[in-house]
């Protein structure tokens, strides 16, 4: 945090009313950074993630994670008191995250025009699969069909294998991050508007994984290139790719960046007749005798354990790391110099380890301060304090099923 305990986002009130992963992505991160960000939830059972697996006490690992630093309220939308309760609140937020399907937000008296006119200044990001717009718009997708129909997909694997999805929420973090800073325009734009007008970001999680593959676009255009599989190899650079060494553990190599690393790396593999061979001397060369050049880095590899691969490359200025599990992450002293892990407090369960706050910012960083919080534990606060409720109307709202 800031030298006065507030972080570089204080002040800033956000209102996340999505669900799932991308959408919740975004309120975390401006949340970290300082900004208040208050969850609203479904009374019965909240933001899917909560229940979804790997949980710890009674609730998921990703709700401690994407909840943390946020305040949780339960409005159920479905009743008019409720969608009055949120429009008061976005009449003074600065912004709204949702990611319902196109239509759905104005469908419960909350289209962007009807914010705007209580509060002109209101930044509101719709997240959704495929965009506000055109003939996909109405699908029901998730990250796994963005990643299949993104590009990714079909050049993930190996060449002999199928197209291959990642097993983590991939899309679903692009488009956190991309969000965040989709805000942040959003609010310098408004800051810098004569009439402090705010506006509405159309953002699609297919649009933020294809934003993230490079020149594959440009590649087809002009070279008829499509990307295939490769495995762990890549089109700009040999060697690369992920070996076996000795001791049974991965080491990736690199040699991005230059002939001389790759040079570099052959001279500490005791090859420096390598540098001037046809067939290793150049990129070119390499590349089209990728199959030699794999084969022997393996068998230098394969020779050595894999710290003693590190060490040898490393020191040489060649660019090599070990293939690491999350076991492995928390036991490195490099990742614990960089505070990496952090535990965050939870209410039930005790300290809750996870990533930390990145990136460092030197005057103002961002900081965990909890874990995701049980289901509507700021209710009281914000509709009898912040809203000045009577604790009679909250009771019966409670007891219609309202909130």
């Amino acid at each position: 945090m800031s030298e006065n305990g507030a972080g570089p986002l204080a002040g800033l009130l956000v209102v996340d009313m999505a669900s799932m992963m991308a959408a919740p992505g975004v309120a975390m991160m401006l949340a970290d950074f300082g900004a208040t960000v208050l969850k609203v939830e479904r009374p019965d059972g909240g933001d899917v993630s909560r229940s979804a697996p790997m949980r710890a006490g009674s609730t998921s690992v990703w709700w401690r994670l994407l909840g943390r630093n946020k305040e949780a309220v339960t409005l159920n939308l479905k009743d008019k008191r409720a969608q009055e309760i949120l429009r008061r609140i976005l009449s003074d937020a600065d912004v709204l995250i949702e990611n319902n399907r196109p239509g759905k937000l104005e469908a419960m008296g909350l289209a962007p025009a009807a914010l705007h006119a209580d509060n002109p200044g209101l930044i509101i990001l719709r997240v959704t699969g495929w965009g506000q717009t055109g003939p996909y718009a109405d699908r029901a997708t998730f990250g796994t069909q963005i990643e299949a129909m993104s590009g990714f997909a079909y050049a993930n694997g190996h060449p002999d294998g199928p197209p291959t999805l990642p097993s983590f929420a991939l899309a679903d973090g692009c488009t956190g991050y991309l969000g965040a800073f989709a805000v942040m325009a959003a609010l310098w734009a408004r800051e810098h508007d004569p009439e402090h007008r705010g506006q509405v970001i159309d953002l699609s999680i297919f649009e933020a994984l294809f934003g993230m593959l490079g020149p594959q676009a440009s590649a087809f255009d002009k070279l008829d290139l499509v990307y295939e599989r490769q495995g762990s190899r890549a089109p700009l650079s040999a060697p690369r790719n992920v070996y076996r060494a000795r001791d049974g553990r991965y080491v990736a190599v690199s040699t991005s960046g230059g002939a001389h690393i790759a040079h570099r790396t052959f001279a500490a593999m005791g090859r420096g007749d390598l540098i001037a061979h046809p067939h290793f001397a150049t990129l070119e060369a390499r590349l089209a005798h990728i199959d030699e050049v794999d084969a022997t880095m393996q068998e230098w590899i394969g020779r050595h354990d894999a710290d003693d691969i590190v060490r040898a490359l490393s020191e040489a200025g060649a660019s090599v790391a070990p293939i690491y599990s999350i076991a492995d992450v928390f036991r490195d002293p490099h990742f614990q110099a960089r505070e990496l892990i952090v535990a965050a407090p939870s209410a039930d369960i005790g300290p809750v380890k996870m990533q930390n706050v990145v990136p460092k910012l030197s005057r103002t960083p961002g900081a965990v301060r909890w874990s995701g919080r049980p289901l509507g534990a700021d209710n009281e606060h914000w509709l009898i304090e912040r809203l000045g409720l009577s604790r009679e109307e909250v009771d019966a709202l409670r007891r219609d099923g309202a909130i």
